[in-house]
């Protein structure tokens, strides 16, 4: 069962068609429990989850998954390790703040202060940076302010 599940999340992937969202969280989701290799495609396919997603709860769950998945990605097997983990991050901290929960919104804020490489939104032809780049940045030069004050 394992291995047709696998077997189709490979096909879904490797489609040339433009998947929904949830399906391509599927098929990363299948493939990350063999291949730890995939969780930066989960992380993506996470974040971009959350971007399309109307209710605030399931909004909430996905960047929280997001987060978890991007921390177990070893940043020397991956140099996007740093990238999606804010990016995930940034996710985790608006919904938070949505939710009515600041503290832990805040908390998020700070890691991504901690963790703010200046380069992260240079274009160096990688996928995380390519897609990313035209989105809103993050104010984390504002964030710093805040908390100096």
């Amino acid at each position: 069962m394992l291995i047709e599940a696998e077997l189709i999340a490979r096909t879904i992937v490797l489609s040339s068609t433009k998947l929904p969202e949830a399906t391509e969280v599927w098929a990363y989701r299948t493939l990350v429990a063999g291949y730890p290799g995939y969780r930066s495609r989960l992380a993506d396919a996470l974040i971009r989850l959350e971007r399309v997603t109307v209710d605030p709860a399931d909004r909430l769950r996905t960047s929280q998954e997001a987060v978890a998945t991007a921390r177990l990605i070893d940043p020397v097997q991956d140099h996007t390790a740093t990238e999606l983990l804010i990016w995930a991050l940034d996710a985790l901290q608006r919904n938070l703040y949505a939710a009515g929960r600041p503290a832990e919104g805040l908390a998020a804020r700070r890691e991504i202060i901690e963790r703010y490489p200046a380069d992260l939104h240079r274009q160096r032809g990688c996928s995380v940076n390519d897609c990313y780049a035209a989105r809103t940045l993050p104010p984390v030069a504002e964030w710093i302010a805040d908390l100096a004050s």
